[in-house]
């Protein structure tokens, strides 16, 4: 295992640093602890052996094996796969299956990525080049583009060349300062040349053995694994449910479950009165928010209306209600400033004013609209954050005509997903870069609100063009425009509560909003 000292913050914090023992990861402002120390995990000897049962929020019906479709769980993904670059509990980015992943000197448009030495996927065969170049071209096809394409888009599928078989130069379309932030992500996890989804194989610490879609997933122990002396679990089995909260937290309490994570606020104090229950509350930027979709002709088309909408939130009553208090307001970037440092923190924070927004109201033409309301259930939470926001929206003479969608799939996976006037969405923690490159950018993977600005596109690509705080500065002003003109209500960020039998040991807070421990199953052991 790699004993690399380090730098950073939360899950996108990149400017600025160098990890010693070669990953330099541009942009990272913080010393990161060494790979091999969880901060808060339990030292001393750990118990081999055993298997932990969870049933994780994201394991739904459509579950699919192939890390990088949006149907991936990252709670499997992240089982039997491993990434280049990996963020601990901290968002600290480390080096994973990359010991070196730099820019050729000032090039932020050449990369060099060195593999570490001695890794097997789970049929023995060795992690190569060959494999790193096969993943990234699998994200970016342009006819089925994975999970984390849009945080890749700088790369050059055509330009990718194997020095030798642990190296790979990366030659880009245009300069990406933090194009480590891409390769961090869970559905980046690198896969064999010919991956075949039906028989995954990866070099996580998990094998799968067994996968029943929207029922179950097995993995045993990867004995070989880059980790010295981990995983510690002989086996981890994954489950689904259907009505899930429910299910999960009955599953927990009956003994039949060991763990179970992004608890909602309601049904933490019936675990927390089980003496064999730990309850495990993670700070977190993960989010919930309303998107406005804005292009011409729509709803939303002109920014009085998105800024109207924006000034309606009571967003401590949403959070106090939805959340249970445990979390904070959010300022309609999607970012705070204690996971990301390109967060602008002197942004004035939004709060409630009708009078504000009526008048905005009616300056556009606006005053009395109604709207279609498109809500799913998709985050604990959610549905009672969409109540409070008709009621916000009826004090400002709007009415909001509901459209409730019970199955997410049928949500994320319908038409009008995308063409919906406003509906809610959520997220875990993000940057600038994360939102901007995902939503924000006309060519995002996921903007399905329309948002087209040039300055935010022009902002973009400067801070990408450089490093350190320039980069830093830029995605800075990039995030004031959006938050004065874009297309997201953020109304709060929440703190992730996850809960597991104390017969097992390891999670600690985990600042990704993934849910537990950051699916660093690894860790886990007996107690």
């Amino acid at each position: 295992m790699s004993n690399l000292p380090s730098p950073f913050v939360s899950r996108r914090a990149l400017l600025g640093a160098t990890l010693a023992g070669g990953l330099a990861l541009s942009g990272c402002s913080r010393s990161a602890a060494p790979i091999s120390s969880a901060t808060g995990a339990p030292t001393g000897p750990r118990k081999r052996g055993g298997t932990f049962r969870f049933a994780p929020a994201d394991f739904g019906s459509t579950v699919t094996t192939d890390p990088q479709s949006a149907n991936s769980s990252f709670a499997l993904a992240a089982a039997y796969t491993d990434t280049l670059v990996r963020r601990d509990h901290d968002w600290v980015p480390r080096p994973a299956l990359a010991e070196e992943f730099t820019p050729e000197g000032d090039d932020l448009a050449t990369w060099t990525i060195r593999l570490r030495d001695g890794v097997t996927f789970h049929n023995g065969k060795p992690l190569t080049a060959d494999d790193v170049i096969f993943t990234i071209r699998r994200n970016l096809d342009p006819e089925n583009p994975g999970f984390v394409a849009g945080l890749l888009d700088s790369l050059d599928p055509r330009q990718l060349t194997k020095l030798d078989a642990q190296t790979v130069r990366l030659k880009l379309k245009y300069p990406n300062s933090m194009l480590q932030e891409g390769f961090a992500e869970v559905p980046a996890g690198i896969v064999p040349v010919g991956f075949d989804p039906k028989k995954p194989i990866g070099t996580g610490p998990f094998k799968q053995q067994s996968f029943t879609p929207g029922q179950r997933w097995v993995g045993v122990r990867n004995e070989d694994y880059w980790m010295e002396g981990r995983p510690y679990l002989d086996s981890l089995e994954l489950m689904g449910f259907a009505n899930a909260d429910v299910a999960r937290v009955n599953g927990l309490l009956s003994r039949q479950l060991d763990g179970i994570d992004r608890v909602p606020a309601n049904q933490l104090a019936q675990l927390r009165q089980r003496g064999e229950i730990n309850v495990l509350v993670s700070p977190t930027g993960a989010f919930q928010f309303v998107s406005m979709r804005c292009d011409k002709g729509s709803q939303f088309e002109d920014n009085r209306v998105r800024q109207a909408f924006k000034l309606m939130v009571d967003r401590p009553q949403m959070v106090d209600v939805a959340f249970g208090g445990l979390g904070d307001v959010g300022n309609d970037v999607g970012s705070w400033a204690k996971f990301d440092p390109t967060y602008d923190s002197s942004l004035p924070q939004r709060t409630q004013d009708i009078d504000k927004a009526r008048s905005l109201l009616k300056a556009a033409g606006q005053d009395g609209m109604s709207v279609r309301f498109r809500v799913g259930d998709v985050e604990p939470g959610a549905k009672t954050a969409a109540s409070l926001l008709i009621q916000h929206a009826k004090a400002a003479g709007v009415k909001l005509e509901l459209d409730v969608v019970a199955d997410l799939a049928q949500f994320y996976g319908s038409a009008s997903y995308r063409t919906a006037q406003l509906k809610n969405d959520w997220n875990f923690t993000q940057s600038i870069y994360d939102n901007a490159s995902y939503c924000w950018l006309p060519s995002g993977p996921y903007n399905n609100t329309g948002f087209d600005h040039p300055k935010v596109a022009s902002l973009y690509r400067q801070a990408l063009a450089t490093s350190g705080s320039k980069s830093r500065e830029l995605m800075q002003e990039l995030s004031r425009v959006v938050h004065d003109e874009g297309p997201w209500i953020v109304w709060g960020r929440r703190d992730i509560a996850d809960a597991y039998n104390r017969k097992f040991t390891g999670p600690v807070p985990d600042a990704s909003g993934l849910g537990f421990n950051g699916f660093h199953w690894e860790e886990i052991s007996l107690a």
